[in-house]
C-alpha cells in the first residue's frame, strides 16, 4: 500500500514514486553547481548521515504487523525478516535465519537463527520470539498477513530453531522475505509501543518522529546491531520531506540530499553525467493497471471492454511516460517468477470497431460511451497518460473524462460504495507484489472479493479463482506447472479484460557518486538498505 495511499495505495502502495512535475526547459541552467547551497534545507549533510528524499510525508502506521505504505522505508532500516529476496540471483539469503531446510512435501520447514542477535532493547533474539512476532501477525490479519495463510503450527526447537508446520505446500523461504508482514519484532500487548519505537533488531532505532516537518524521520545506528559498523558506514538516517522536484534536485547538486528516487524524467535528465551524482535505471515490479468496472454499463458487456483494450495505443502511451514507463508484457512483470513475453495482449484497432458495432457502439451507430477515469491525485505520469487516452478513444465514440483524486480520502472510498452505479468507471492504480513471487498481483485484485479491498474491477471468475488457490502449492512443489498455471490466470484476463496494461515503471535513482554499494531491488519497492552502504570519506582513495 502503497502517501496518500492509505495502506498500500498501490497508487502511491502504497504511493507512486515517480511524478511529473511541470519542468521549464532552462531547469538545467538553475541548478546550482556541485558544493553550491541548494536554496534552502539543512546545510551539506554530514558524511556519515544518509538523506533520503522523498515527494512526501511517509509514515502512516508504525506497526511492523499492520504497515502497508510508504513507511516501509523507514521499517526496513529499523526491522528485518528472516530472509531477503534477491532479485539478481531469484533465490533467498538469510538475514536473521542462517540457513533453513523444508521437508520433500514442502509442508515442514526449519530455520535456524543468526547468533548474537539482539533487539533494541537489548533481549536477545530467541525462537520463541519469532514465534510471537509471527503469530501476532498472523492474528492481526492486517497489512500482507495473508502470506502466512499456510502456516499452521509454529513451534520453537531450543532457542536458535523454529519449526513451521504448513497445511499446504508453500515456498515460506519466499513468504519470510515478503517486504511487508514479514517483520520480526519484540511482541507488546500494548498499541502504543509500536509509535515512533524501535522494537526491531534492525542496524538502526527511530531517534525521532516529526510529521508534517521538513525532516520527518530521524534513525540512528544502533551499536550492538550484529552486522557490525565497520567501514565507513552511515550512522544516522534522515527521512526528509520535499514537496517540489525542482528542490529536490537542488538538494542533490548542492550535497544536501544523498538519494532521490522519485524525481520526473525530464528532472534526472538534467542531473545525468555530473560527476558527483549517479543515476541508477531498472524497470521495477510496480505495475499501472486500469481497472474496468464490470459491474456497471456498458462496460458489463465483455466487448465493450475488449474493444477499449484494443482501442488503445501502448506504445504511444509509453512514449508520452518519457521513460517513466516501459510496455507490459501482461500482469507479471520482467524479472519476476513466471513472466512471459508471448501473450497474445491487446491492441487491435480493427478489432476494437468490429467488437464496438458488434455491442451497438461506435461512430455511426449515434450512442456515445461515457466513461470516467479516476487516478491518485497528484500522478502527473497518470494524468498525461489519461488525456492522451482520452484523445485516442474519441475516434471510436467513447467520451473518457479523467479526474485525479486523493486516494485515501475519495479515491478508494469512492470505489468500494455499495452501489456501483455510485463507483467510477475505471480505476487506475500502481499494484506490486507484497513477497517476490506473483501470486498478490492476482489473488488481491483479480480473485472474487465479497467485501471491496482491491478487486476494483468488482471481477469474478470462478474458473480464476481456482487456479489462484491452487498455484501457490504449485510454487512450492511443481514450479514448470506453476509457470503454466500463471500463464492461463493472464490468458483468462486479457481474454475477459477487467485491466488494461498500461505500463511498468522503470526506477530512476538519483544518489551521490561517493555511495557505494546500493542495489535497486525491486522486491523491495523503494527501499534503501542503508546499513549495506558505505561512503567516502576526505583523503579517501575514490
Amino acid at each position: 500500500m502503497s502517501s496518500q495511499s492509505l495502506l498500500r495505495s498501490r497508487p502511491s502502495h502504497h504511493r507512486p514514486w515517480f511524478r511529473f512535475a511541470a519542468v521549464v526547459l532552462t531547469l538545467a541552467l538553475a541548478l546550482p553547481a556541485a558544493g553550491c547551497s541548494g536554496g534552502g534545507g539543512r546545510e551539506d549533510a554530514d558524511d556519515d548521515t544518509f538523506v533520503y528524499l522523498s515527494s512526501r510525508g511517509l509514515v502512516t502506521e508504525w506497526d511492523p504487523a499492520r504497515s502497508y505504505s510508504d513507511e516501509v522505508v523507514v521499517l526496513s532500516n529499523t526491522y528485518e525478516t528472516l530472509t531477503r529476496y534477491n532479485a539478481e540471483t531469484h533465490r533467498t539469503e538469510g538475514v536473521l535465519a542462517t540457513r533453513w531446510t523444508a521437508s520433500k512435501d514442502r509442508r515442514t520447514w526449519t530455520f535456524t537463527l543468526r547468533d548474537h542477535v539482539r533487539f533494541h532493547s537489548g533481549r536477545p533474539l530467541t525462537a520463541e520470539a519469532v514465534k510471537a512476532a509471527i503469530e501476532r501477525t498472523m492474528r492481526l490479519k492486517a497489512s500482507a498477513s495473508y502470506v502466512w495463510d499456510p502456516v499452521k503450527k509454529i513451534t520453537p526447537i531450543g532457542t536458535r530453531q523454529v519449526r513451521f508446520e504448513l497445511s499446504r505446500p508453500a515456498p515460506l523461504d519466499i513468504v519470510a522475505s515478503a517486504a511487508y508482514a514479514a517483520f520480526i519484532y519484540e511482541v507488546s500487548d500494548d498499541a502504543k509501543d509500536y509509535r515512533a519505537t524501535s522494537r526491531g533488531t534492525g542496524p538502526y532505532t527511530i531517534a525521532s518522529w516529526n510529521p508534517g516537518s521538513e525532516d520527518e524521520v530521524e534513525l540512528t545506528a544502533f551499536k550492538d546491531y550484529w552486522g557490525g559498523w565497520h567501514g565507513n558506514r552511515y550512522t544516522k538516517v534522515v527521512y526528509q520531506a520535499v514537496p517540489q522536484s525542482s528542490t529536490e534536485a537542488q538538494l542533490m547538486v548542492s550535497g544536501q540530499g544523498t538519494y532521490a528516487g522519485g524525481l520526473p524524467p525530464q528532472l534526472v535528465d538534467t542531473l545525468r553525467g555530473r560527476p558527483d551524482l549517479t543515476v541508477y535505471e531498472r524497470p521495477s515490479w510496480q505495475t499501472l493497471i486500469g481497472l474496468l468496472n464490470t459491474r456497471k454499463k456498458p462496460l458489463d458487456d465483455i466487448r465493450v471492454r475488449q474493444a477499449i483494450a484494443d482501442a488503445l495505443d501502448y506504445p504511444e502511451l509509453i512514449t508520452a511516460s518519457r521513460g517513466a514507463l516501459v510496455p507490459s508484457d501482461g500482469i507479471i512483470p520482467e524479472g519476476m517468477f513466471a513472466h512471459t513475453t508471448t501473450l497474445d495482449l491487446p491492441g487491435d484497432p480493427d478489432r476494437a470497431r468490429k467488437l464496438l458495432e458488434q455491442a451497438g457502439y461506435g461512430p455511426g451507430s449515434g450512442r456515445t460511451i461515457e466513461l470516467e477515469m479516476t487516478y491518485p491525485a497528484g500522478e502527473d505520469t497518470i494524468r498525461t497518460l489519461g488525456d492522451l487516452m482520452k484523445a485516442q478513444l474519441r475516434p471510436y465514440g467513447i467520451d473518457l473524462r479523467v479526474e485525479g483524486l486523493a486516494w485515501a480520502s475519495a479515491q478508494w472510498p469512492r470505489a468500494k460504495k455499495k452501489n456501483p452505479a455510485e463507483r467510477q468507471d475505471i480505476f487506475v492504480m500502481w499494484w506490486w507484489p507484497d513477497d517476490p513471487e506473483p501470486l498478490s498481483y492476482f489473488r488481491n485484485v483479480f480473485r472474487t472479493e465479497k467485501e471491496i479491498s482491491y478487486n476494483l474491477a468488482y471481477y469474478s471468475n470462478p474458473e480464476l479463482d481456482r487456479l489462484i488457490d491452487r498455484v501457490g502449492a504449485q510454487t512450492a512443489t511443481d514450479p514448470d506447472e506453476a509457470v503454466r498455471t500463471y500463464r492461463r490466470m493472464q490468458e483468462i484476463l486479457i481474454r475477459d479484460a477487467p485491466v488494461l496494461f498500461l505500463g511498468t515503471n522503470t526506477y530512476q535513482r538519483v544518489l551521490r557518486s561517493d555511495v557505494k554499494g546500493y542495489v535497486d531491488n525491486p522486491a523491495y519497492a523503494n527501499v534503501v538498505f542503508v546499513h549495506d552502504l558505505t561512503h567516502h570519506q576526505p583523503g579517501d582513495r575514490p
